[in-house]
């Protein structure tokens, strides 16, 4: 069984437990140690010696490695493994008021966005490891190129170079890092301003964006305005203007969540229904790595109806979508994330765990580090009086 690295060694042993179906005490008769002695180590009320981390290792039948957990940093916080990968990408952010690197040749432009289409499909597969690799290197190289190139070609750098910093965003979201994030999003929205005809789209996208992280602090007086900002940078453009149609779509949809959050439902079905008209006519399109179109509009529906209590709804609403192949997986796994939420308050708790895990199949990054998850992971061990070895997993999973 695969753990997390950064959860508990009492964490570890409970997890192990209900996988082997041993009691705690089974536990303690088979390792050698008192019943009181491993139940203190578990609810992390006595630090494990030595030999007590061994004697527990065989009786498991694992490595005394595989029940450490993973280093801390000095104020405590777990050392998450895509921390180590955000220096070189901060670097990059602050750094994009300076003359481009020496040394640096660009591939040419179609290189180049072909480069930025992969890097934003690892963003959207919740393949962070790769794509924080991959970032700081592209961002220094799109820099170059928004600056040697010329004409066109010089106004399509940057804006491959707004699209680029805004997987920057993504890792940030994902691990809590909500500074890093803004940070992307400031320097997509510098670039963004220098592209052309792309700017009206490419800015509005970056307030959409950017409403992520006022949702998770439940700020919605702050994500209406953002959204207005983003309306007020599509004023004047017409459905030739690159982007414009499937921002305005997703600002939609967008808004549509957070009249569902304040418990507006007139609201939120407008939005849903002006969103539903544009996709009528963009089709399903991933400009902008968007992936606006029918098949989200129904997503935000399901979406909406679990954020607005209307749990049942939203499990029949589901019953209607269907991913088209090359789906972004984040966008599928966060389906699941949110038919997981209503199955629990349904009162389905296998439902639920069939959808988490559902969604960590298709994204488990995301699904191992995403609030929401943790929220109803931790709701169902509260409401469940015995756990099984998929909850218990879960739990381990989501560090709860």
């Amino acid at each position: 069984m695969a753990l997390p690295s950064t959860i508990s060694i009492g964490q570890r042993i409970k997890a192990y437990e209900d996988e082997r179906g041993f009691s705690h005490l089974m536990l303690a008769q088979r390792a050698g140690v008192s019943y009181s002695l491993l139940t203190k180590v578990v609810t992390n009320k006595l630090p494990p010696t030595p030999g007590f981390i061994n004697a527990v290792a065989r009786a498991l039948g694992v490595e005394p490695a595989d029940l450490m957990p993973a280093p801390t940093y000095s104020d405590g916080m777990p050392a998450d493994p895509l921390v180590p990968l955000m220096g070189p990408i901060r670097t990059a952010l602050d750094l994009f008021d300076l003359p481009p690197q020496e040394g640096i040749r660009p591939r040419t432009l179609g290189a180049l966005r072909t480069a930025v289409k992969q890097i934003n499909a690892l963003a959207q597969a919740a393949e962070y490891k790769p794509m924080c690799r991959m970032l700081p290197g592209l961002i220094a190289e799109l820099h170059t190129a928004a600056h040697e190139f010329t004409g066109e070609q010089q106004r399509d750098a940057w804006g491959l170079l707004a699209e680029t910093y805004r997987c920057g965003h993504s890792v940030g979201i994902a691990i809590g890092m909500t500074d890093l994030s803004a940070t992307a999003l400031a320097r997509m929205d510098w670039a963004a301003q220098r592209a052309g005809d792309r700017a009206p789209g490419l800015r509005a996208a970056r307030e959409y964006l950017r409403v992520t992280a006022y949702l998770r602090e439940q700020d919605l007086d702050a994500c209406r305005r953002l959204q207005a900002a983003g309306r007020a940078h599509l004023e004047g453009t017409d459905p030739k203007t690159p982007g414009a149609l499937v921002v305005t779509g997703q600002l939609h949809l967008g808004s549509a969540v957070v009249a569902a959050r304040s418990g507006d439902k007139d609201l939120m079905e407008h939005h849903l229904g002006e969103a539903g008209r544009v996709a009528a006519v963009t089709g399903e399109t991933g400009d902008f790595s968007l992936h606006f179109g029918a098949t989200n509009v129904g997503v935000h529906r399901v979406m909406t109806l679990v954020e607005s209590g209307q749990h049942a709804k939203a499990v029949v609403a589901a019953k209607t979508v269907r991913f088209p192949a090359g789906w972004a997986p984040t966008r599928i796994g966060h389906h699941h994330i949110d038919l997981a939420r209503a199955n629990f308050w349904l009162a389905r708790p296998e439902a639920a765990l069939d959808h988490l895990d559902a969604a960590y199949e298709v994204a488990p990054q995301q699904a191992s580090r995403h609030p929401l998850v943790r929220e109803t992971v931790t709701g169902l061990a509260r409401s469940t009086g015995r756990r099984n070895a998929r909850l218990s997993t879960w739990i381990v999973r989501s560090g709860v």
